[in-house]
């Protein structure tokens, strides 16, 4: 008999991050403005559109990708602001891997951080540093993993379970407009959490004339990125927990301190999120959540409840009237059978024979 193929297992890390700077010195400003002019003439960096509220602002994106600065002044307030965003460590340290995430070694972290002060060098950012304030308003961790099946199935039951009771979250958002049945996304206060198809993403880079290469292209076939954003609520309780200051230095290796100590809680965050959202046992469609009914040891009313309540999941418009909510969430959780229970009417025949599914919480490793 041949065994089954084993799937890549892939360490949770940071994809992207964003950090803000606010600043009053207009000789500041000055140097970075002409620092980033020098890197637009060598071909660096290039001009994009700016879309803040100032009527000052200007945005340039780094040719090689891994960067965005934008410089924003506000007069009323007297606050100039500079923001980094989309910052991709390793791209910044020349991996042109569009699936490159930050390497979490201290080897590997050491590396690519100073890469990022060379290039904060290059932009005069180190040279003001004194002058600005700077903080973390967004930090991006992700765990990529592999499916067997088409990763549309496991969007499509992300997308339905954040729809339905218990963990009704809303009308799921597209993470990426071109991307609608491979991507959800659901926003939150403290934090944003998104799935989705990475090789559908890629492929729609590639049609809007983003280089992709063929090795990131086959080596994203099958590859689900589960993503959460942690927003400036979330780190800023994580910071009053485990840093002794909020603000940062890059010159003192602030970066690498912050990437260091939140390292440890990346999975502890995915794996608490994703409880948080969908709950900890597997998805299981009517079919199979009635054939693990009727063979439990429940008692015969027991089972009667249940399968009633599990056969109106495929109804078309489901009823918030629901009798005896706790007994059947009680019997559910005794069967290890998620609440959420995923009808036939929205897969197709291949997806329903994937079924139990896995919950996405055993998705994250590290833990």
């Amino acid at each position: 008999m041949t065994m089954a193929k084993k799937l890549p297992l892939l360490a949770p890390s940071i994809h992207t991050f964003e950090v803000n700077g606010t600043y009053t010195d207009c000789e500041a400003k000055r140097t970075v403005f002409v620092a980033i002019q020098k890197m637009v003439s060598a071909g660096k960096y290039y001009r994009i559109p700016y879309h803040g509220s100032s009527k000052k602002g200007y945005s340039y994106k780094r040719k090689d990708g891994g960067l965005t600065i934008t410089l924003a002044d506000y007069p009323d307030f007297r606050k100039r602001y500079i923001t980094l965003s989309g910052v991709n460590l390793a791209r910044i340290a020349g991996d042109p891997s569009r699936l490159s995430l930050t390497d979490l070694s201290p080897e590997g972290l050491a590396m690519q951080e100073q890469a990022f002060l060379d290039e904060l060098e290059q932009l005069g950012l180190l040279e003001i540093e004194d002058s600005v304030k700077w903080k973390m308003h967004r930090l991006d961790i992700t765990q990529d993993f592999y499916v067997k099946c088409d990763p549309s199935l496991m969007v499509k039951i992300i997308r339905y379970a954040g729809s339905v009771d218990p963990y009704r979250k809303g009308c799921a958002l597209h993470y990426n407009q071109h991307n609608e049945i491979r991507s959800c996304k659901f926003e939150k206060t403290w934090y944003d959490f998104a799935l989705y198809d990475k090789h559908q993403q890629l492929l729609n880079c590639e049609k809007e004339s983003y280089p992709i290469s063929p090795d990131d292209l086959e080596r994203s076939k099958n590859l689900v990125r589960y993503e959460i954003q942690l927003k400036r609520p979330s780190l800023k309780e994580f910071e009053y927990d485990k840093l002794e200051s909020s603000k940062l230095r890059f010159r003192n290796h602030a970066l690498f301190h912050y990437f260091d100590k939140i390292s440890d809680d990346i999975p502890l965050f995915l794996y608490r999120y994703a409880v948080d959202f969908f709950g900890k046992h597997s998805w299981y469609n009517v079919p199979t959540a009635l054939k693990a009914v009727q063979m439990s040891n429940l008692d015969d009313d027991t089972k009667e409840l249940v399968a009633a309540y599990i056969e109106a999941q495929d109804e078309p418009e489901l009823t918030d009237k629901i009798h005896h909510k706790k007994k059947i969430a009680k019997a559910l959780e005794k069967l290890e059978i998620n609440d959420v229970i995923i009808p036939c009417r929205i897969l197709n025949d291949r997806q329903c024979g994937r079924f139990p599914c896995a919950p996405l919480c055993t998705r994250v490793q590290g833990l």
